[in-house]
C-alpha cells in the first residue's frame, strides 16, 4: 500500500502531469528515444531489458518484469534555426532567417504495474511524442514578398507546427511455463496539432479555410500493442514488440493541409531486443526498431518539387488531397545500445547511444521547415540512487548533436533553404516499490 507520506507526492506530480501533458518535442522522427530516466540513460533501450514501469511504452511483455510505480519529467532543450537564402533571386538581397522562439519542454511520464500472481501482471504505462517549431518570422511569405519585390514586406508574424502526442498503454501479460512472456496493451491515444504562418500556401490548398492558423484541435484513436519477452536464464533476455497503425479521428481544422482531408494517423511499428548480463553487476543490451512513416500520406506524401512551384500542381497534388503535398517522410531504422553498470546496493550507473534514420530526405526540405525533426544521433548517461528498498531515484542526460537539412534550389524561395536542429535533455524519475 501507498503510505500517508507519500500520498502528497502521487498527487503533485499525476496534476503536474494532466496540466502540461500537451506539450513535447522528441527524437526518432517524432517519436522520443525512450521513456523514463532509466530507459533514456541507456540511449532509450528497453524491449529486452525492462527496468521500470515505463516497459510498457515499448515491449508489454517485458512489464512481467517490473513491478511499482514510477514518475518522471524530461526537461528538453530544442534549439531550431531556417534560413532561406533568395539573394540574387528577383528582387531579394538578403537571407531570410529566424530560430524557433521556443525552446523548452517538459515531458512527464507516469507507469505503474502490479503482479496478480506468479503468472500474470497488470499495469498501465502514460507517455508522450512530438514536435514544435515556432518561428518569430513568416519565412515562406517575406521570401517571396522580396523576391517579387512587394511593399512592404512582411517582417513578422508567427510559423510554425505545433504536435503532441499523449499515449496511455494498459497492459496484461502471461507467463508460460516455458518462460516465455506475452503482453497485450491497448492504447488510448490523444494527439495535439496546430499550425500557423502558412498562408503562403494558399492557393495550393484544397480548402484554403483550412490550412492556417485555425488554432489547437484534439484527435483520438485506440490502438493496440503486442509484446513478448523471454528469459531462458540469467544470461541473457530477449524481447519484440509491434503496435499496428492506429487510427486517429481526422484534424478538421486542418483538412486542407494534411492529406486525406486532415488525417493523421499513428503509423505502425515494430522491434525486437537484446538484453546479456556477464555477471549481476554488469549488462549490455541492443533495441533495432522500425518506423513506418510511410503509412501515413500527410507524412510521406511527395514534398512539393520546384517543377511544381514554377510549372503549377495538379488537381491531385493540392493540399489536404489524398495524394496531395505532403512532408515527404521515409520509413526509419532505429539503433539502440546501452550499458548498465550496478556499483553497489545503492548507485546504479548507465551509458547510451542512440542511432536513428532521418527520416526527410534533402528533396523534401523546403515543407519540413515547420517540422525538423531531423536529430540522428544521440549520446546518453545516467545514474540512480536508491536511499532504501522501496525507493529510487533515477536521473539522466541526452545531448542530440546538430543536425541540418539543406533544400537546393527551391525555385523563387531560394537557392539554399536550409533547417537544423539540436537537442539537450535532462530527466529524473522517482521510483517507489508499493
Amino acid at each position: 500500500m501507498i503510505n500517508k507520506n507519500n500520498q502528497w507526492l502521487i498527487t503533485v506530480l499525476v496534476s503536474a502531469w494532466i496540466l502540461i501533458s500537451q506539450n513535447a518535442s522528441a527524437t526518432n522522427g517524432y517519436f522520443s528515444i525512450g521513456y523514463g530516466a532509466k530507459m533514456m540513460g541507456m540511449g532509450g533501450v528497453g524491449i529486452a531489458f525492462p527496468q521500470d514501469t515505463l516497459a510498457g511504452a515499448l515491449n508489454p511483455a517485458a512489464m512481467s518484469q517490473v513491478e511499482g510505480v514510477d514518475f518522471g519529467t524530461r526537461v528538453l532543450y530544442a534549439s531550431r534555426d531556417s534560413e532561406f537564402d533568395c539573394r540574387g533571386i528577383g528582387a531579394c538581397t538578403e537571407v531570410v532567417s529566424s530560430r524557433s522562439r521556443r525552446d523548452y519542454f517538459l515531458l512527464p511520464n507516469f507507469g505503474w504495474n502490479k503482479r496478480l500472481n506468479d503468472k500474470n501482471t497488470v499495469g498501465v504505462s502514460v507517455y508522450a511524442n512530438g514536435l514544435n517549431t515556432t518561428f518569430r518570422r513568416r519565412l515562406f511569405t517575406e521570401t517571396f514578398e522580396r523576391v517579387v519585390g512587394a511593399s512592404p514586406v512582411t517582417t513578422n508574424g508567427h510559423l510554425g507546427a505545433d504536435f503532441a502526442q499523449l499515449n496511455i498503454a494498459a497492459t496484461y501479460t502471461h507467463e508460460f511455463e516455458s518462460k516465455h512472456v506475452l503482453g497485450v496493451s491497448p492504447i488510448f491515444s490523444i494527439q495535439k496539432f496546430g499550425a500557423s504562418g502558412l498562408d503562403f500556401f494558399e492557393g495550393l490548398s484544397s480548402d484554403p479555410g483550412s490550412l492556417t492558423d485555425r488554432g489547437d484541435e484534439l484527435s483520438y484513436g485506440l490502438g493496440i500493442k503486442f509484446g513478448w519477452f523471454y528469459k531462458p536464464n540469467e544470461t541473457y533476455q530477449w524481447g519484440a514488440y509491434y503496435t499496428p497503425r492506429t487510427r486517429m479521428t481526422k484534424m478538421k481544422k486542418y483538412s486542407g493541409l494534411l492529406a486525406n482531408n486532415g488525417e493523421l494517423d499513428i503509423p505502425s511499428n515494430y522491434g525486437i531486443g537484446l538484453a546479456i548480463n556477464p555477471n549481476e553487476s554488469f549488462s549490455i543490451a541492443l533495441d533495432v526498431s522500425r518506423i513506418n512513416y510511410n503509412e501515413i500520406d500527410a507524412f510521406s506524401n511527395p514534398a512539393p518539387t520546384s517543377a511544381e512551384f514554377t510549372g503549377g500542381f495538379a488537381a491531385d497534388r493540392l493540399l489536404g488531397r489524398s495524394e496531395g503535398v505532403g512532408f515527404g517522410w521515409n520509413d526509419i531504422t532505429v539503433v539502440k545500445l546501452g550499458m548498465r553498470y550496478i556499483v553497489d546496493d545503492k548507485i546504479t550507473l548507465r551509458l547510451g547511444a542512440n542511432y536513428g534514420q532521418e527520416q526527410t530526405p534533402k528533396n523534401a526540405a523546403i515543407l519540413n521547415v515547420i517540422t525538423p525533426a531531423v536529430s540522428s544521433k544521440h549520446l546518453t548517461a545516467g545514474f540512480s540512487y536508491k536511499p532504501n528498498q522501496t525507493s529510487e531515484w533515477s536521473f539522466a542526460v541526452m545531448q542530440a548533436f546538430r543536425n541540418d537539412l539543406t533544400a537546393n534550389n527551391t525555385a523563387y524561395l531560394g537557392t539554399d533553404v536550409k533547417t537544423g536542429i539540436s537537442l539537450t535533455a535532462f530527466e529524473i524519475s522517482y521510483s517507489m516499490q508499493l
